[in-house]
């Protein structure tokens, strides 16, 4: 039949309904879009086949012509039929599948031996499983929708092109019922109940696998990368919560052979990077889905990018295999193991932006470049956005530091990992607090390396609700004891019994002419004890406060106000 005729079935036994514009033809054509290609190229193959006159090779042969004729009204009506039969009362449904999964038509000739079993299996699977309408039962119909080429999984009543229905006896080593993979996971893995209906809906396929050829071996090769012996008896806590997160983050991990797949790439990362065992645990630990990733397509050339941005970018010469670089790889993919995860492209990308920063701040030489720098002590800069995140912090920093020095600073801590939020903030505190002057529009006019420039990387990494505000606010609070204290005594013409401090706050009853602020080393950089003993504090008593601010702070609406009208922050009525 020509294409349009067999169209012209499937649009009258689903008419589309009219949409807002009352364009129907259009929207018809569009609805259908996917299935009428298919069929024009299913046609189309049908006819090279054979009319071509090319004798293809057996197995190829067997493989593209197997089952294959012209389709007919005949062939179109039997899947109607069955998607009718599964899906009664449904016609939406039954429309959206030959609109999203066109291929199922092709597949007149394996409606008793493949998709009947297929969605017995997934019936079985979801069992009464609740959708999001509540409603017992409706999870299957809803994971079809979301997925209408779950229909189409291979493996579930046709292996090897024999019907596994048939009479001839099933092996048992190669096939296991999803009951038997469901109980594995949950009883012996220890997925929860919840864990087990997320793998469902989200990888269906695991439980088709087989649990001793596929499932079984690979869970225990799994937690021997992680450190522990491949018998699933008296595993550490910490290892079964690893366990059981890579398994139900990263299920297709299960699908991949042990020989063939997770063995291999383990051992080239061992190898490649000189891991010991307990490191290699960490990445995997860390980033599961890279044992999912091929060696020779995608880790190896990672692995020598890498290398390279290090080997060109530092002192240690261009030499990509110098001890040197493999120690720096391997603590950079320590340090942050989601790298592999990234593409070759993306990561290139990003070095090319680094190198232009080194560029305009006239470091651009080949000795300790941006790139490697960032890489050897921030390397989780690499797995953030470049447009939306690395680029606009950047050009906030080049604004308050001028970009001469913007290289330079940029790792003289892990700036970049900071939210630009927590970055302005921070740099509201010194602003209000009086360490630098910046102006209060949002276009940045004004900020400039002159008025900012004493602010080092390191003070704008230090914690805002951990160690400024407390300290801040103490040293605000000790100097209230103080003046109070002053007064009481001045009235008894007594004033030699209590200590000046020589740093004087700003505060409602400190003239601007007297404001003398503590160096910025002592409030940012220096520890609690160094802290309290050169501004002379009791460091049990700003301890105590700390302890008790800290929380409050955090969650303290008082904060912003402080930072748009200058409003002293009251952390003792919190």
């Amino acid at each position: 039949m020509d294409v349009r005729e067999l169209m012209q079935i499937l649009e009258q036994t689903y008419p589309s309904p009219i949409d807002a514009d009352h364009d129907g033809n259009t929207n018809k054509k569009q609805l259908w879009a996917r299935t009428r290609k298919y069929l024009y190229q299913y046609r189309a193959n049908l006819s090279r086949n054979t009319s071509s006159g090319i004798e293809l090779p057996t197995k190829k042969r067997k493989r593209t012509t197997r089952n294959r004729g012209p389709l007919t009204r005949t062939h179109i009506q039997q899947i109607i039929s069955f998607l009718e039969t599964t899906f009664p009362n449904q016609p939406e449904l039954q429309a959206h599948i030959l609109q999203s999964t066109p291929r199922i038509l092709s597949k007149y000739h394996s409606v008793e031996s493949r998709l009947l079993p297929t969605v017995e299996f997934l019936k079985e699977l979801y069992g009464d499983m609740a959708g999001s309408d509540g409603k017992k039962g409706t999870m299957f119909y809803e994971a079809i929708k979301r997925n209408s080429n779950l229909l189409l999984v291979r493996g579930v009543g046709y292996v090897g092109g024999e019907n596994t229905r048939s009479g001839n006896e099933s092996d048992d080593t190669n096939s296991s019922s999803s009951e038997e993979v469901e109980a594995y996971l949950e009883n012996v893995v220890g997925i929860s109940s919840q864990g087990i209906a997320k793998l469902k809906n989200n990888q269906p396929t695991l439980f088709q696998l087989s649990l001793k050829n596929k499932v079984q071996p690979a869970v225990e090769y799994l937690l021997t990368l992680l450190g522990h012996s491949s018998s699933m008896k008296s595993i550490p806590t910490k290892q079964t919560k690893q366990l059981v997160k890579i398994v139900t983050n990263h299920p297709n991990l299960l699908q991949l052979g042990v020989d063939s797949n997770l063995k291999p790439t383990a051992l080239f990362l061992r190898d490649y990077c000189e891991l010991t065992d307990n490191e290699l645990a960490t990445i995997v630990g860390s980033n599961p889905s890279v044992l999912g990733l091929a060696v020779d397509g995608n880790l190896r050339p990672k692995m020598q990018l890498l290398t390279n941005v290090l080997a060109n970018g530092t002192k240690q010469g261009s030499n990509a295999e110098s001890d040197g670089t493999k120690t720096a790889l391997r603590k950079s993919i320590l340090k942050h193991p989601q790298v592999l995860a990234l593409s070759s492209s993306n990561i290139c990308t990003k070095v090319d932006y680094f190198d232009t920063i080194d560029v305009r701040s006239n470091s651009g030489n080949n000795d300790n470049t941006l790139a490697a720098r960032l890489l050897m002590t921030a390397p989780s800069v690499y797995s953030l956005s470049l447009a939306d995140n690395i680029r606009p912090k950047v050009d906030y920093l080049a604004v308050l530091w001028g970009w001469s020095s913007l290289s330079d600073k940029l790792v003289e801590c892990p700036l970049l990992t900071l939210s630009m939020d927590n970055i302005q903030q921070t740099l509201s505190f010194y602003n209000m607090t009086g360490y630098i002057d910046l102006p209060t529009n949002e276009n940045r006019e004004g900020i400039s390396p002159q008025n900012a420039g004493n602010v080092r990387s390191r003070y704008i990494a230090t914690s805002l609700y951990n160690r400024l505000l407390p300290r801040w606010n103490f040293l605000l609070k000790e100097q209230e004891r103080k003046e109070q204290l002053l007064g009481v005594l001045a009235l008894n013409d007594d004033t030699s019994r209590i200590e000046t401090s020589k740093y004087n706050l700003p505060s409602s009853n400190t003239p601007s002419d007297k404001v003398l602020l503590p160096p910025l080393h002592l409030l940012a950089g220096a520890s609690d004890e160094v802290f309290c003993h050169q501004l002379n504090l009791s460091l049990s008593e700003y301890t105590t406060f700390k302890e008790e601010a800290v929380p409050r702070l955090k969650f303290n609406s008082q904060f912003d106000r402080w930072l748009k009208t200058g409003k002293p922050i009251d952390v003792i009525t919190l």
